[in-house]
């Protein structure tokens, strides 16, 4: 994953907002917590969960899967429940539910021993409208109208439930996320949140990966480490350059020159100026 502060995006959300990814499981609960990444970070030969929440009478991972589930998808989430399971804080039971477009929704079973078998779900979301979603979502926020908490949560779906074109749809779905202005802090964590998941997870090219995470997780930090790193690659002048198509890209995602200036603290001149060289 990418070396990113996720837990700046999913802190202090609230259990409202968190419910709207329960209405796609079919799932009530009174209590919902998300993890932090400290209780979801498992052996280092492993991968991270992408959610892990705790609800009444389980802790249930949520995993975003753009691909059908196989054998090695499954003994993933058998590592995941038992890892997540040795790291909780409470007696509730450890479950895994994956959210596709690949499948249909069903239920998994994974022997992997001779007396034990690992169940999971799998639930598929094509009942999502995703034209509707997106016509609904994308209007209001060029009509600068409220935005319900469960039109974003989905909107940051889109690329999955669509499941294809997935790159087209996660710049697209960034750019309007960052364009939208009147929504609480918690709700505005939450889609950040997963679509910094869905970013990281299906984005292959690791320079636009680190870009559109950086402008998700509101760090400019790439700016610098692009441009050093043009620098020893023996590109002349290596870091202007590098600055200037880095901010150009921040730019073209809706951060303001103001928001960079702040963030970099170089004042907009300076920016202007490397950016007209």
């Amino acid at each position: 994953m990418t070396n990113f502060a996720e837990d700046k995006l999913f802190k202090n959300i609230s259990q409202k907002d968190a419910k709207i990814l329960l209405e796609i499981m079919d799932i009530e609960t009174v209590k919902l917590k998300i993890w932090t990444k400290e209780l979801r970070l498992l052996d280092p030969k492993d991968y991270v969960p992408d959610i892990i929440l705790e609800l009444d009478f389980e802790n249930l991972i949520i995993e975003l899967q753009s691909t059908p589930v196989d054998l090695n998808f499954s003994k993933r989430g058998l590592a995941y429940v038992a890892i997540a399971n040795k790291s909780k804080e409470n007696e509730k039971d450890m479950t895994l539910i994956v959210l596709t477009t690949a499948e249909e929704s069903k239920t998994i079973e994974y022997k992997f021993n001779k007396d034990s078998v690992f169940a999971y779900r799998v639930v598929n979301l094509k009942d999502l409208d995703s034209k509707e979603i997106i016509n609904t979502v994308e209007r209001k926020i060029k009509q600068k109208l409220k935005i319900e908490s469960r039109e974003l949560v989905f909107y940051a779906l889109v690329p999955l439930i669509i499941g294809k074109d997935m790159e087209k749809y996660i710049k697209r779905v960034v750019y309007n996320l960052l364009q939208v202005e009147n929504v609480s802090d918690s709700l505005k964590n939450l889609s950040y949140g997963i679509e910094w998941l869905i970013v990281d997870k299906f984005i292959e090219d690791e320079e636009k990966r680190n870009i559109l995470c950086d402008v998700l997780g509101d760090r400019m930090s790439l700016i610098y480490e692009y441009g050093n790193r043009r620098e020893k690659e023996g590109k002349d002048e290596g870091i202007k350059e590098g600055m200037k198509e880095i901010i150009q890209k921040f730019l073209n995602s809706g951060t303001t020159l103001e928001e960079i200036s702040k963030k970099t603290g170089k004042t907009t001149q300076e920016l202007n100026q490397i950016l007209n060289d």
